[in-house]
Order: structure tokens, then C-alpha cells, then sequence
């Protein structure tokens, strides 16, 4: 009986105390785990997906970054048509990308042709609940309680994609750009939504910060971004993309509070890049004739947002400040 309690016994604690001991490396190393070099080794397939942009002839490239609202909502093609000289735009948004991805391509592009960067803003990819959508390494930026409460609510292998990414840095295994030969997109990195317009499924809270917390690390690399395009002289500039009414009335209407958070955060982090559009700009001119869904344009939206971000563009825009109106008034 003894020797059966002391078994039960081990198999009971040994579990602990490996989660305690790893729980234990995460909070004193966390520095190093969050490092630069450390982060960059994530995103070797990102940054060779965008060898291309390399390739491209032009001696003066216009880089437009951000997440899917960047990546459906302006035609690089149309703004190509737009501008009179010679430099072209390449668009390196894609679906749910943060800054810390944004930060390495960009790092990896020829400084002698990158002039610009335009970059979306888009509050919600600041929030740990979308480190669901980002490499499974970013689980060991939460705390342990906030991931007991993702693991029943996103994601059941949180715990386990947690400690395997912690093996992985014990490992020290070295990751290789892809010598895959990239060639140059139709429309340089854009892509148009055809679709169907989809009404809006107000699916609750976009944020859950109450839950999950505010991605620090998002704000320190948007820091980043801005801080290497000053230090290199390539001009930097973020922007609001575009919403459908019924998107930004229900974000107006159910997160003041968090949005007030959110560009405080962006103040408080040093951001002070020039910053033009509002949620609500396409409201008066068509509004959902212009919209895939809520949140996306479709290909008509996009060449018309194309011609208005291109605009924009040419015009004396403020540096952010916490009282930016990211609103129109009506």
C-alpha cells in the first residue's frame, strides 16, 4: 500500500514541479526569451516571403504594412497608376500581422530603395487574445494565470505549444531563410476581396483586455519600426484604415474605455508618427457598397480607398497625439 501511495505520489508532483521549475525560467529569463535576436528567429519564412520586394528594379519602393485591412484595402497596382514618378508601393500586410513580424521584414529590405512606410492601425492586433494567430512562441508572454483562462476559452494545447516553445530555446536550433525563389505578385503583395457582402456578426468583445491584457511587446516594436525608419531616413507614417458604419458605431459605442487605453499606450510608448484617416471615412460615400464584410474592403473599395489614401498622402499630416480624432464628425 505504502509503495502504492508513493507512486501515486510521484506521478502527482512530478508534473508540478516540472511546470513550476519551467514557470520559474520564464519569469527570471524572460529578458532573454523577448530578445531581439531571440524574436527574429521566428520570422525567417516571413522575411523570405518577401525576397521579392528585393528583386524589384525600381531604385525608390513604398512600403505599405499592417494587417488584413491593409492587406485587402489598398491596390499597390492602382497606386502605381496614381503616382507620377517612378517609385513603386508593395504591400506587406497579411492577415492578423503585428508589429514585431512587420519590424524583422522590414529589417530585411534594401535600405537603399525603401524611401516610405505607411503603416495601418488597427487596435485590436495590440491584444494578447490574438496571439492566437501569431506563433505559438508568444504563449510564454502570458501569465500563468491568463493562460489558464485562454486554454479553456481559445486554446486547450496552450499549455503544451507554451512549454515546447520554452524546449525549443533549450534546443538552440538555428532557423534558415528560405532559398525558395520568390516571384513579384500581381499586385505586389495586395490582394482584392470578391465576395459576397457579409452582414455584421457583433461576436463580443474583440479585445478581452480585462481577460488577456494589452501585447506590451506590440508597442515597444511599433517604438521599433518607427525609430529604425528615423534612424535610416526612410520617411514613416501610420494611418486608420477604413470601416463599415455598423463596425465602427459598435466600436465607438462598446470601447471607449479600451480605446482610450490603447492610444495611451501608443503615447506613453513614444509614437509620434505622422497619422491621417478615420474608421468612418468611406461612411458618406457609398459606405457597405465599398465593403466585403465589416472590417474589409471589397475590389471596388479598395481601388476607392486606394485613390483617397494616395491623396492623403500628399497632404501635411499632424504627428499622433492621444487627442487624434480617429472619427469623422458627421
Amino acid at each position: 500500500m505504502k509503495k502504492f501511495l508513493l507512486n501515486i505520489s510521484l506521478f502527482i508532483t512530478t508534473p508540478l514541479i516540472l511546470v513550476s521549475l519551467f514557470e520559474v525560467g520564464i519569469y527570471f529569463f524572460r529578458e532573454n526569451i523577448f530578445s531581439e535576436t531571440k524574436l527574429e528567429h521566428l520570422f525567417y519564412k516571413e522575411i523570405s516571403d518577401y525576397k521579392w520586394i528585393n528583386k524589384i528594379k525600381s531604385d525608390t519602393i513604398i512600403v505599405l504594412a499592417g494587417s488584413s485591412s491593409v492587406r485587402y484595402g489598398l491596390s499597390c497596382s492602382k497606386l502605381n497608376d496614381l503616382n507620377p514618378d517612378s517609385s513603386i508601393y508593395v504591400n506587406i500586410a497579411m492577415d492578423a500581422r503585428d508589429p514585431i513580424a512587420t519590424y524583422f521584414i522590414i529589417k530585411s529590405l534594401d535600405l537603399n530603395k525603401i524611401s516610405a512606410i505607411y503603416m495601418g492601425l488597427d487596435p485590436w492586433i495590440y491584444a494578447k487574445r490574438y496571439y492566437k494567430h501569431r506563433n505559438s512562441y508568444f504563449y510564454l508572454d502570458f501569465k500563468l494565470i491568463e493562460l489558464f483562462k485562454y486554454s479553456k476559452e481559445h486554446d486547450k494545447s496552450a499549455f503544451l505549444k507554451r512549454y515546447k516553445s520554452l524546449l525549443s530555446i533549450l534546443k538552440n536550433s538555428s532557423s534558415k531563410y528560405s532559398d525558395f525563389d520568390i516571384n513579384i505578385p500581381s499586385d505586389f503583395g495586395s490582394v482584392a476581396l470578391n465576395r459576397t457582402d457579409v452582414n455584421f456578426n457583433d461576436s463580443g468583445d474583440w479585445f478581452q483586455i480585462e481577460s488577456y491584457n494589452w501585447s506590451d511587446l506590440q508597442f515597444i516594436y511599433l517604438r521599433k519600426i518607427q525609430d529604425y525608419c528615423a534612424t535610416n531616413n526612410i520617411k514613416f507614417a501610420l494611418f486608420i484604415p477604413p470601416k463599415r458604419s455598423d463596425y465602427s458605431n459598435s466600436y465607438k459605442k462598446y470601447f471607449k474605455e479600451i480605446h482610450f487605453e490603447y492610444v495611451n499606450k501608443l503615447d506613453k510608448n513614444g509614437i509620434t508618427a505622422p497619422v491621417f484617416g478615420k474608421f468612418n471615412q468611406m461612411d458618406t460615400i457609398g459606405d457597405s457598397i465599398f465593403f466585403a464584410e465589416a472590417y474589409h474592403l471589397n475590389e471596388k473599395g479598395q481601388k476607392r480607398y486606394s485613390e483617397i489614401f494616395y491623396n492623403m498622402t500628399l497632404l501635411k499630416n499632424e504627428c499622433f497625439t492621444q487627442n487624434y480624432n480617429w472619427f469623422d464628425e458627421k
